[in-house]
């Protein structure tokens, strides 16, 4: 099957808001930040996987990550890849995840993201509130890679 990555635009605002709630997750700000989601389509244009970043300066948290379980992991390094050389271009030079799946932190290690120990993230990333809400699990991994 063949995929397509691409920037998201303001028309890509609704399916995409559909594509995050049926996928039980908050879409939250995704209009707002619209220009900050990489989106993979399928041939028939309908989206299989998104991610994108809230950012604080120089700083951003990667949310809203949707996988599609028809997707390979190398698509999924593709995903991520990209929202990464967006988030260069857009001038971040820190990104943050919070994952709560150990298993998570094995792949996002080999992504070049290393863990953070939660009472070192920066105050300015604390005023995302997907950032807070997502410290509250116990089981919260913070993780951070650099450019």
């Amino acid at each position: 099957m063949f995929y397509q990555l691409k920037i998201a635009e303001n028309q890509d605002i609704e399916r995409l808001t559909l594509f995050v709630e049926k996928a039980g997750i908050s879409s939250e700000g995704i209009a707002d930040l619209i220009d900050y989601f990489v989106l993979m389509e399928n041939g028939e244009k309908e989206i299989v996987a998104c991610i994108g970043v809230e950012p604080v300066k120089n700083t951003g948290l990667l949310r809203s990550l949707v996988v599609s379980d028809k997707l390979k992991q190398a698509h999924i390094v593709t995903l991520f890849q990209s929202i990464q050389t967006l988030a260069d271009k857009r001038g971040i030079t820190n990104l943050f995840l919070v994952t709560n799946k150990e298993a998570s932190v094995q792949f996002l290690s080999l992504m070049g993201f290393q863990k953070l120990n939660s009472d070192l993230v920066p105050a300015e990333m604390l005023t995302i509130d997907h950032m807070k809400d997502s410290l509250e699990d116990p089981n919260a991994k913070v993780m951070i890679k650099s450019s």
